[in-house]
């Protein structure tokens, strides 16, 4: 599962509506949308830029599209390939990880020049909610409530299928108990949650068990992206480096977002 959808599933509740506590919730599917490009080497942040870097395109628009296209169709994850995209130039898409990937790149493609980390976060010509809610119920993992009262409800994505979201909860607290060799892929969704404040409540009863409270869990996933294998943290696609820039692209963004509604309301 690809990191965009496991960061749907954990900041939604079980009927398809956003958590009550959550805010932001579109920037961290953006984030994890980057996260998954950069896993699959699609793109790579601007070399020697710590603060808010430009993301570039591995290889231009067609060594990216490179990783969709063959004959599976096929993308490059950090898990190995991931069916149902075609060539990121054209046709329609399928939904699965394959489409969300395929989003990606289009939307990254049709920039007239390279964004920044947190410019691409808040961007909605970015925000993958809909493919990636459809790629989850492809997969059967959630269901489809369509939208009523010309709008006033929105469409809502309820899960049928608990397992998936099951399992990442359970790889994310061993993490932070220190059980065994932490995943790249957890170690991001961590990221993120840290860096727009949400770690405290989504994985509250994770974070309990493993005995971490307040400063304790942001220390502790802090800690994490530090002990990621040597091989993560080298060259441009460092993984610290990456889950670095993230995390000060969100809490700008929400610092700014904020900041601006309560400009707006004063």
């Amino acid at each position: 599962m690809l990191i965009s959808e496991d960061l749907l599933l954990l900041l939604t509740r079980d009927d398809g509506r956003t958590e009550a506590w959550v805010s932001y919730r579109d920037y961290a599917l953006a984030a994890g949308l980057l996260s998954d490009l950069a896993l699959a080497e699609c793109v790579e942040f601007e070399p020697g830029k710590k603060r808010n870097p430009r993301v570039l395109m591995v290889g231009g628009t067609g060594g990216s599209a490179d990783r969709i296209g063959g004959p599976a169709g096929s993308v490059r994850g950090a898990g190995g390939p991931i069916g149902g995209a075609a060539g990121a130039g054209g046709g329609s898409q399928p939904d699965g990880p394959g489409a969300i990937m395929a989003f990606g790149l289009q939307a990254l493609a049709a920039r007239s020049k390279p964004p920044r980390v947190q410019s691409l976060i808040t961007a909605g010509w970015f925000n993958p909610k809909v493919v990636v809610s459809r790629s989850l119920m492809a997969q059967g993992v959630v269901g489809l409530e369509e939208a009523r009262f010309l709008g006033l409800k929105p469409e809502r994505y309820p899960v049928v299928d608990d397992e998936p979201e099951r399992l990442t909860r359970a790889r994310l607290h061993d993490a932070l108990a220190g059980r065994g060799e932490v995943s790249v892929t957890d170690a991001m969704i961590l990221g993120i949650l840290r860096g727009m404040d949400a770690a405290k409540v989504v994985l509250k009863e994770e974070a309990a068990s493993a005995g971490l409270k307040g400063r304790a869990l942001s220390k502790r996933i802090e800690r994490i992206s530090e002990e990621l294998p040597e091989a993560a943290q080298r060259g441009n696609q460092a993984i610290k480096g990456v889950i670095d820039a993230m995390n000060a692209a969100i809490m700008g963004a929400v610092t700014a977002a904020a900041a601006s509604g309560a400009a707006a309301s004063s």
